[in-house]
């Protein structure tokens, strides 16, 4: 990191006894994990785990969604292969990269425009797709001119 950009950040960041506390202007950059919706996804887009957040955003709870298809949150994903090769679908990769917004649709019906962040992880030997999902709002969005 440029000695300017490590000073810029300096100059951001607040020490509040063991905590570090972030401008408000990149808290939305990195919000806590416990807020972080999260999906755990074998290769075929079952979803296996949910955490908090996600049940949260999509408006169940986690049981609800465990052993349904991604496509029941996420229609996009009905027709398409999130692994391909063992890895994730570079496709994916790809417009996860560069912000694309994919429609989530909670279970009560509302449409959410979100990011998609993909981690490849394994779970007791088994390969699978961690999936970040990252509401896209107004204060958030990207604005390109």
């Amino acid at each position: 990191m440029r000695s300017a950009q490590l000073v810029q950040l300096q100059g951001q960041v607040k020490r509040r006894g063991s905590f570090v506390a972030v401008s408000a202007e990149h808290a939305s950059l990195c919000p806590s994990e416990k807020m972080t919706a999260v999906l755990t996804l074998d290769e075929n887009g079952t979803i296996f785990d949910c955490n908090q957040a996600a049940a949260k955003l999509i408006d169940c709870v986690p049981s609800r969604l465990k052993w349904k298809h991604i496509s029941k949150v996420i229609p996009e994903f009905a027709e398409t292969a999130l692994v391909q090769g063992g890895i994730v679908n570079p496709n994916l990769r790809f417009l996860s990269h560069i912000g694309y917004q994919f429609e989530l649709v909670g279970l009560n019906g509302v449409h959410i425009a979100c990011a998609l962040f993909f981690n490849e992880v394994e779970d007791f030997g088994r390969h699978c797709l961690r999936m970040i999902i990252r509401p896209v709002t107004e204060e958030n969005q990207l604005v390109f001119e």
